[in-house]
């Protein structure tokens, strides 16, 4: 790569790593939750209904299978 022919201080990016190199980079966590161990995070509300929503077709499906397999014995 090139360097930069501008030698003003000011005008350039100064960190050792550029910013979209971190964007998407998690928050580390504390010495205390690394030594400690961090609270446990919440479900989200969508994920907890995707969750409920995939139990309930699936008794859904059990429950037809079993009325099926009932009524054709």
């Amino acid at each position: 790569m090139r360097n930069n022919p501008v030698k003003d201080d000011q005008s350039r990016f100064s960190g050792g790593v550029r910013h979209y190199h971190r964007a998407g980079a998690p928050m580390r966590p504390s010495w205390d939750e690394w030594v400690d161990g961090g609270g446990r995070k919440k479900i989200g509300t969508l994920r907890l209904l995707k969750i409920l929503g995939i139990i309930l077709a699936l008794l859904a499906l059990g429950g037809i299978i079993a009325g099926l397999f009932i009524e054709l014995r």
